[in-house]
């Protein structure tokens, strides 16, 4: 009888304890569910999501070794800049612009596509002191369809197309001490050729439009 009770009362602690259990699982807190898009293409606008670069397509012809190189950036008119990277300064021999602001951005990726209104408002609000180029990278658009994409988003800015792009954005991330399979869109400001301040995936245009104006008023200190 003893045995029987002994056995009854292990059954009815291991329910009890089975129930609490799924109780517990029932109220825990949820956690939230991050996606990362490695180089895939999607349709979902979400400034939520993270676009990256992904390893394989952010292997560049060759992986920076030193925080010194050179490269030409060029566009689909043949507009060339030759850009020099020393660690991180970041200067173009044929624009004297104070101010810097490159963008990384590929055709795939939504929350660039997204960017490309805003850029353009800076653009033309802050063209007299701000030089504005869009990079693209680790991106196998051809010209004609980039022709059609930039016309349809009425890009107002330039866009480099040149075969040194994807190196040099490998480059100004390391500099950066950023991963290789860095977030885009992707900005940095360089001010006189010194870098001021980054932003990865999509920020608000107010928070670039604010780091613009005190860089506009270190300039305005520093003359």
């Amino acid at each position: 009888m003893r045995k029987i009770n002994l056995l009854l009362l292990t059954l009815l602690i291991l329910i009890f304890t089975g129930c609490e259990d799924k109780k517990t699982n029932a109220n825990a807190i949820p956690v939230e569910n991050t996606t990362e898009f490695f180089g895939s293409k999607t349709s979902d606008t979400s400034n939520n999501m993270r676009f990256k670069i992904g390893k394989k397509e952010a292997i560049s012809s060759h992986e920076p070794v030193s925080l010194n190189d050179t490269f030409t950036l060029k566009n689909m008119k043949n507009t060339h800049y030759t850009v020099n990277v020393s660690n991180q300064k970041v200067t173009f021999k044929e624009n004297y612009k104070a101010i810097k602001l490159i963008t990384f951005f590929a055709t795939w990726c939504p929350p660039c596509v997204h960017d490309i209104p805003y850029m353009n408002d800076l653009y033309i609000k802050y063209q007299k002191d701000v030089f504005l180029a869009a990079v693209l990278v680790h991106d196998d658009i051809n010209e004609n369809a980039l022709k059609s994409f930039l016309a349809q988003n009425e890009v107002r800015y330039f866009v480099s197309t040149s075969t040194h792009n994807n190196d040099f954005a490998s480059l100004v991330a390391k500099t950066l001490k950023l991963s290789r399979n860095f977030s885009i869109p992707f900005t940095v400001m360089y001010v006189e050729g010194k870098y001021f301040t980054h932003y990865e995936g999509c920020v608000p245009v107010e928070m670039i439009e604010y780091d613009i104006n005190e860089a506009l008023k270190v300039l305005k200190e520093t003359r």
